[in-house]
């Protein structure tokens, strides 16, 4: 699907006003994830074009806002709201200066990649909206141990030996706070 009508509602993701309520942020993502499914197979083509992690690149979103009843965002926490809130407005912003900077080339490679970070970080922070704190701390603490292994997988592939992995922290050799960097073993070990 090309961006054919640059000025139709589909185009433009919702933005948060300042006088956003948990209801009216409950409507805008309900809009945030008709954009985002209105786009999806272009997106995710395009991604599979460019050599884009993730297959697909948007993923499942596995949540549906408007299959939500309209108070769910009322048993979020504060922070919760506020993270959801900024980075929409994020996203709208950005995708408001993509349309601006590459009004001339909005099909080149650059503009493509710019607007399918919108459109997963969007799809990111809708995924993450109706979460309580503590299923949203799980999936961070996922998260990081995830990039830990996929920045391990990288830094080995490179020939980095196991024990300097290790001392950086990156590799796990059991240890309770295997994120902390081991300065002592770093400096003062052996060859």
């Amino acid at each position: 699907m090309e961006f054919e009508n640059l000025d139709s509602w589909e185009h433009s993701p919702p933005f948060p006003s300042d006088l956003s309520t948990p209801l009216s942020m409950h409507r805008l993502l309900v809009g945030v994830y008709d954009w985002i499914t209105y786009h999806e197979d272009w997106v995710n083509g395009e991604a599979e074009r460019l050599g884009a992690p993730g297959d697909p690149f948007l993923g499942s979103m596995t949540v549906v806002p408007s299959s939500l009843k309209d108070g769910a965002l009322m048993n979020v926490a504060i922070p919760s709201l506020f993270r959801t809130w900024t980075t929409m407005r994020a996203v709208r912003e950005r995708w408001d200066w993509i349309f601006r900077t590459f009004e001339e080339e909005w099909t080149s490679d650059k503009c493509i990649k710019c607007r399918m970070l919108c459109f997963k970080t969007a799809a990111v922070a809708l995924d993450n909206a109706f979460l309580d704190p503590e299923t949203f701390e799980a999936r961070q603490v996922e998260e990081t141990e995830k990039n830990r292994l996929q920045m391990a997988e990288t830094l080995k592939m490179l020939g980095l030996p196991d024990k300097l992995l290790k001392v950086m922290g990156v590799l796990s050799d059991g240890n309770e706070n295997e994120n902390e960097i081991d300065f002592d073993d770093l400096f003062h070990s052996g060859p």
